[in-house]
């Protein structure tokens, strides 16, 4: 231990964005679904938002006619590469239901991690975050404003 050593000061931190925390509606939507024990509505709900979001995050152009093979191909670029197997997992629980078979067991739970996985990403999540600003002051509750608003006088 060196005791002449001076301990560094203490910063503060300095605040770059303040941000609201929500959740992402995609998930909150596949929850409630997932909640009345809807596998299938969760699966045909969330898997077409999954692929407008990743278009909307990550600024590409899915058209609506491309097969999931196709958006893989064709539509997938190099920073959506680590979302690519949670992708390709939701797509298998997703085609059975698409295509009119049950989902597999243990899908619910499955169903849940692939999103928050996907939705984990920042560029997904940032779609649904909104800034944290606080609303100025209402002008008849600030005391300077109520100081400098103009009187009537009488004469």
């Amino acid at each position: 231990m060196n005791w002449g050593a001076r301990r560094p000061e203490k910063v503060d931190p300095v605040i770059l964005e303040r941000i609201r925390p929500v959740e992402v509606p995609v998930l909150t939507e596949v929850k409630r679904r997932l909640g009345r024990e809807d596998v299938a509505g969760a699966l045909r709900y969330a898997y077409p938002k999954v692929v407008e979001d990743l278009a909307r995050a990550y600024q590409v152009t899915i058209p609506p006619g491309f097969s999931h093979e196709e958006i893989v191909a064709r539509g997938f670029t190099e920073p959506m590469r680590p979302l690519l197997d949670f992708f390709e997992k939701l797509y298998r629980l997703y085609s059975p239901v698409r295509y009119g078979e049950r989902p597999a067991p243990g899908a619910p739970q499955e169903v849940l991690e692939l999103l928050q996985s996907l939705y984990g990403a920042e560029p997904m999540w940032r779609l649904y975050v909104t800034e944290a600003v606080r609303p100025p002051p209402r002008a008849e509750s600030s005391p300077t404003a109520a100081a400098a608003s103009p009187r009537s006088t009488e004469g």
